[in-house]
């Protein structure tokens, strides 16, 4: 039965792997320091990312978009690459790095792979 039951779950799709550590998620604030400013966590989350996640071969940077819930900033950044004039973010990844309101990682969660949907 457990056999029956790894075969079904494993073709049932991509499961998400956290990144973790002092590079990508670092516990490094004190709860004393004063909370951060929603451009300070964009720019905090932004750093918490791999190196070449905003500039790649496919993608020509990142946006990013934080809100503040439960007394944690979730933000999500997408990568884009240029269009005309607007920003194109089909095919390409994301992430969500989640914080407390000192900068203090809770979460760093990489988008679900290109296709790992389908």
């Amino acid at each position: 039965m457990a056999c029956a039951f790894a075969a079904a779950t494993a073709g049932a799709g991509p499961v998400e792997v956290y990144r973790t550590g002092p590079e990508f998620c670092p516990h490094d604030r004190r709860d004393s320091e004063p909370a951060l400013t929603e451009s300070q966590i964009i720019e905090r989350a932004r750093a918490l990312l791999p190196r070449d996640f905003c500039r790649n071969a496919f993608a020509a940077g990142c946006d990013a978009d934080a809100e503040l819930t439960y007394g944690a900033w979730r933000v999500f950044v997408r990568q884009y690459r240029i269009a005309g004039n607007r920003h194109d973010y089909l095919g390409l990844d994301h992430s969500y790095v989640v914080l407390d309101r000192v900068g203090n990682c809770l979460a760093n969660i990489p988008g679900t792979e290109l296709g790992g949907r389908n």
